[in-house]
C-alpha cells in the first residue's frame, strides 16, 4: 500500500484531537469540582444562592430538586430508550470513546476495502454522539413534540460542534485514500435498525409479561421504567423482578439462536449458531445491563472490533465463529 499523503494523516490527527475535546472539558470539570470541594464543604451557604452540586460527573439526575415529579411526563418506549442512550453517552464521553472511535476509523480505512464507506460509519457515530446529549433536556416534555424538538435544538452548543467537525474531517480525508481490493463491511446500517426494533419489542413485551408474574403491577406504567440499564439495580446477583428482566431478556435473543425480531424486520441471520453458541451470543446484553458501566465498554470494544477486522466482523461474532448476514 502506497504511504497515505500528509493531508490525509494531518485529517485525520485532527479528527481523534477534536472528538478528544469534550471529553477533555468533562475531566477538566472532575477535576474542579474535586478541587472545590474542600473549599465548601462544612460551610454555611444559606443565603449565597444555590448550593454547588458536585455529582454531575456520575451523571445523577437531581429532576426532582426543580420541580416536582408530577410534572414527569413520560412517552411509553421513548422514554426509556432516551434515559438508555444517556446512560451509555455518558460513560462513552468519560472514556474517550468518540475519539477512539476516530483512530479505530482510521485503522479500519487501512485494513478494509472501501474506505469510504467507514468513514460514513465512523461520522454517522459522532452525529450520534453529538445528538444524544440533547435529546433529555427537558422531562417534561412529550418526547418527539414540537416543544421537545425546539428544546432540543436550543442546547445544541460546542460539544455537538466538535463532533459534526470532527466528523467532517473524517469523510474528507477518506476521500483521498486509496481503494484497494478487500472485504467491505457491509450491513450495519441494518444491524443498528434491528437493535433499535428490538429495544422496542422487548420493552413492550416486558411491560406486558413482567406484571403476570409477579405482583408488582406498577410496572405497566411507564412513569417507574426509566430504561433497561436504569430499572436493573447493581448488584452482584438479580433477585426477584430484576432475574426476570435478565431471563426473558437472554431468552429472546437464545430461543430463536440470534435471529431476533428485530433482525428478522430487516432481513438479517445469524449463521454458525449452534445452541451453544447461540447461548453464548445471548448473554451479551444482559451482561450490559447488569453492569451498565463494564458492559457499554464490553458493547464498544466488540463494534469496534470490526473496524480492524478485515471481514467486519464484530467481535463476538468473530470468536464464536458465527456471523450476520444481510439479505444482499
Amino acid at each position: 500500500m502506497p504511504p497515505l499523503p500528509r493531508p490525509v494523516i494531518a485529517a485525520w490527527s485532527a479528527a481523534v484531537v477534536v472528538a478528544f475535546v469534550p471529553t477533555w472539558w468533562m475531566w477538566e470539570g472532575w477535576l474542579m469540582s474535586d478541587a472545590l470541594r474542600p473549599l465548601v464543604e462544612g460551610v454555611d451557604l444559606s443565603g449565597w444562592g444555590p448550593e454547588p452540586i458536585f455529582e454531575e460527573r456520575y451523571y445523577v439526575v437531581t429532576y426532582g430538586v426543580v420541580r416536582t415529579f408530577d410534572s414527569f411526563n413520560p412517552t411509553p418506549v421513548l422514554s426509556p430508550l432516551v434515559n438508555d442512550l444517556c446512560v451509555v453517552s455518558n460513560v462513552a464521553y468519560g472514556c474517550a470513546l468518540p475519539a477512539v472511535l476516530v483512530l479505530a476509523g482510521f485503522l479500519g480505512c487501512l485494513r478494509q476495502g472501501d474506505p469510504e464507506a467507514v468513514a460514513r460509519r465512523v461520522a454517522w457515530g459522532l452525529v450520534v454522539a453529538a445528538a444524544v446529549p440533547t435529546l433529555a433536556q427537558d422531562f417534561a416534555l412529550t418526547i418527539l413534540s414540537p416543544q421537545w424538538f425546539v428544546a432540543m435544538a436550543g442546547v445544541w452548543g460546542r460539544d455537538q460542534v466538535c463532533y459534526l467537525l470532527a466528523a467532517a474531517l473524517v469523510l474528507v480525508a477518506s476521500l483521498r485514500m486509496p481503494h484497494r481490493p478487500g472485504a467491505t463491511s457491509d450491513g450495519f446500517g441494518l444491524r443498528a435498525a434491528a437493535l433499535l426494533a428490538d429495544y422496542v419489542i422487548f420493552c413492550v413485551a416486558l411491560g406486558l409479561v413482567v406484571p403476570l408474574l409477579y405482583e408488582n403491577h406498577d410496572f405497566l406504567d411507564f412513569a417507574g421504567f426509566r430504561g433497561l440499564l436504569s430499572h436493573v439495580e447493581a448488584g452482584p446477583l438479580p433477585v426477584g423482578t430484576d432475574l426476570a428482566v435478565v431471563a426473558l431478556m437472554f431468552l429472546y435473543v437464545w430461543i430463536p439462536r440470534g435471529t431476533t425480531v428485530g433482525k428478522r424486520l430487516v432481513g438479517l441471520r445469524v449463521e454458525g449458531a449452534t445452541p451453544g453458541k447461540a447461548a453464548l451470543r445471548a448473554l451479551l446484553f444482559p451482561v450490559a445491563v447488569l453492569w451498565p458501566e463494564y458492559g457499554v465498554l464490553w458493547l464498544t470494544a466488540d463494534a469496534l472490533w470490526s473496524f480492524v477486522d478485515r471481514n467486519g466482523q464484530l467481535l463476538h461474532d468473530r470468536l464464536l465463529g458465527t456471523s450476520v448476514r444481510s439479505p444482499s
